[in-house]
């Protein structure tokens, strides 16, 4: 049995997988530890849990976390995680559990979910796009994820959008993650002269389908800005499909149907008509632990 885990800045989640499917789950806050080992020690024991309840033994484990490095299994001074130093989790979780682990990045573990469990099977050069807090991107070529010389190949959200734009979390100004993601949509949406309140995508959507024009423009802009984004990284791999993850991908009508038409009349014309956009086909719930289940697949 494989044990996924999704490390978040505040919850964590556990599963165990079988076969592409969530059998069984936990899950404990990622605050509130006394350090990273307490940590490691608390989802040692819940995973003891989980198998135990079911009879099991866990054969490999997959940890799918921000700003981690999966070439050394290091979550590297994550921003939004508790420890402000290096963590070793693949190597703490593979001891406590004596079981081969394999740590990712979230983006990443998003893209093998999807290759193996969700709209990505079967297609070898694959890009997923995950659209929430921030933009992350995994990037499946050839049938192999791209790691790079250091193991960060892929940040598709931190390419530049607009030189000297908006300052964006990495330190930088312009990036797409400025644009497409939440807070950047809800910037979006401010500079359109949107009604104060708006404070998720979700209200901004609302307010679009009651035809408020600022709403609509808002994503008219957004649908364009990440548009740009994806005709560009095609140029780079090549993929055959590019899957849409988190909430915003999820309104079709504000955002999906103009965004398709708006990506395929940028594409450079050798590429037309040979890759194609999509939503994950993965359940909400059950996304990011396959996803990391899915990287212990890898050992």
């Amino acid at each position: 049995m494989i044990l996924g885990i999704d490390i978040g800045g505040t919850t964590s989640k556990l599963g165990l997988v079988r076969d592409g499917q969530v059998i069984a789950r936990a899950r404990i806050g990622t605050t509130g530890h006394a350090d990273d080992h307490a940590f490691a020690d608390a989802l040692a024991h819940e995973a003891r849990q989980l198998a135990g309840a079911h009879g099991t033994r866990i054969s490999a484990i997959g940890i799918g976390a921000p700003n981690a490095n999966q070439l050394t299994g290091i979550i590297e001074m994550a921003p939004n995680l508790p420890w402000k130093h290096d963590v070793p989790l693949a190597r703490m979780m593979a001891d406590r559990l004596g079981a081969p682990a394999v740590l990712g990045n979230d983006a990443n573990a998003a893209a093998l979910g999807e290759w193996r469990y969700g709209a990505g099977q079967g297609i070898n050069d694959l890009l997923v796009v995950t659209l929430g807090t921030g933009v992350g991107s995994g990037f499946i070529v050839n049938g192999q994820l791209v790691l790079g010389s250091a193991g960060y190949a892929g940040e598709l959200g931190h390419t530049i959008l607009i030189p000297g734009g908006r300052d964006c979390t990495c330190g930088r100004q312009g990036c797409l993650e400025a644009y497409v993601s939440i807070r950047g949509m809800i910037a979006t949406y401010q500079e359109c002269g949107g009604a104060p309140g708006a404070m998720d995508v979700k209200t901004i959507a609302d307010r679009g389908h009651q035809g408020e024009q600022a709403a609509i423009d808002c994503f008219r802009l957004t649908t364009d800005r990440l548009a740009i984004g994806l005709v560009n990284a095609v140029c780079a791999t090549g993929p055959k499909r590019i899957v849409l993850f988190g909430g915003i991908a999820r309104n079709g009508d504000l955002l999906m149907a103009p965004l398709r038409d708006r990506f395929h009349a940028m594409l450079l014309n050798i590429y037309k008509g040979r890759v194609d956009l999509s939503v994950s086909a993965l359940p909400d719930d059950d996304a990011a632990l396959l996803g990391a289940a899915a990287l212990g697949t890898l050992e």
